[in-house]
């Protein structure tokens, strides 16, 4: 217990036996060590945990009901079963509570295990009384990169994209990102898109990040100017843009998104694995409750998840690699 820092014992008596663990070369028994994990897991099944998938967007439902959101916290829910947790959403502004209200409640609960949902704004601050909980965050947050985050890999599924459209013929491929998504990945897409353009050696396609100041002019501007055969993107606007200039999906332009799931439908690109991410989520937040972790880690830690292509209408046939 005391070589797990558990809560009830006296920080001196922690202590204590540190250094004496120290000065014999404590070496843990993997074997007994794995014996008491599974007793530990019988014991949560009796003692039933929740661990709460937290979101303090403006509005109580803005976050979880979209479809990425609903498939992170089904993962996340299927994997906490088989530890014995339950997995309850809760809105941190439901009733008006403060930041510390909220982690009172949080405690007269039981809760200590808290999956932190994406921010409403990249550089949101949400201070929770945190050396009270363990923390698990999805996307790796500004404020809060000290505790351990699980994000979709951006550079290796912007690569992923890259190649997928070169194999069906494109070669004047560009970016287009929202800027409060390009801040939110700080910038891995267009840092890999760069890459992607220099390994090529194909003529280079500006990127474009667009502004929330007449985003849909911003992209019909460059579409007009580059003129590219293939868009990779994650902005609602490259469609609609490119409807009104008349172009035709995936015939004058292919379009393949860094996120299929939350785009429009049908779309082809990325299929990020929220599935994946929650249940992830779930394995550390394990562990560090088995530790009896509370608060941020010493060094910023994270877990990628890889996507996945997945084909759609929005890019042609890679057997269709008909010059243009």
């Amino acid at each position: 217990m005391a070589l797990r820092d558990h809560v009830s014992l006296p920080a001196a008596t922690v202590a204590r036996v540190k250094r004496a663990a120290k000065a014999l070369d404590y070496t843990p028994n993997a074997a007994a060590t794995a014996l008491a994990a599974h007793r530990q897991r019988d014991q949560v099944q009796r003692d039933y945990s929740v661990l709460a998938l937290v979101s303090n967007w403006t509005h109580r439902d803005q976050w979880i009901r979209r479809e990425s959101a609903q498939r992170l916290l089904a993962g996340a829910t299927a994997r906490a079963q088989t530890y014995g947790y339950e997995v309850q959403h809760l809105w941190a502004r439901e009733d008006g509570m403060s930041p510390q209200r909220f982690s009172r409640v949080l405690l007269a609960r039981g809760i200590r295990g808290i999956v932190l949902a994406p921010p409403e704004q990249p550089d949101s601050r949400f201070d929770l009384d945190w050396a009270e909980f363990a923390v698990v965050t999805i996307e790796r947050l500004v404020h809060y990169e000290h505790f351990h985050h699980v994000v979709p890999n951006y550079a290796a599924d912007l690569r992923l994209a890259w190649d997928a459209l070169y194999v069906r013929g494109y070669r004047r491929v560009g970016l287009v990102i929202d800027s409060s998504l390009a801040t939110r990945v700080a910038h891995q897409w267009e840092a890999a898109y760069a890459y992607a353009q220099l390994r090529s050696g194909l003529p280079a396609v500006p990127s474009l990040v667009v502004n929330p100041e007449d985003p849909q002019a911003q992209v019909k501007a460059w579409l007009g100017e580059h003129r590219p055969d293939a868009v990779i993107s994650r902005c609602d606007h490259v469609l609609p843009a490119a409807a009104v200039l008349k172009l035709r999906i995936p015939r004058d332009l292919g379009y393949a998104s860094l996120n299929v799931v939350d785009d429009a439908p049908h779309v082809s690109g990325i299929f990020q694995h929220r599935d994946a991410m929650g249940a992830t989520a779930v394995d550390v937040m394990h562990s560090l409750l088995h530790r009896n972790h509370r608060g941020p880690n010493e060094n910023c830690q994270g877990t990628h998840i890889d996507g996945s292509w997945r084909p759609g209408r929005t890019v042609r046939n890679p057997l269709l690699k008909a010059a243009r």
